[in-house]
């Protein structure tokens, strides 16, 4: 993974900080993370997910 997109995984993710202060650190994370993807199982069942998927409230009705 080059620089650029590791920069903006790790911003994206809020780690402002940890980048400037840690960017060693955090690319090490980042390889890790690429080295182990393909190695996890996946499925295409939703019941099978340790957590539900996150979604927006749903807007209460006006009265």
């Amino acid at each position: 993974m080059d620089e650029n997109t590791a920069e903006t995984l790790a911003l994206a993710a809020g780690l402002h900080k940890a980048w400037a202060n840690h960017r060693d650190d955090v690319l090490a994370a980042l390889a890790t993370q690429q080295a182990q993807r393909g190695r996890l199982p996946r499925t295409r069942n939703p019941a099978d997910e340790p957590a539900p998927a996150w979604s927006l409230p749903k807007p209460e009705p006006k009265a």
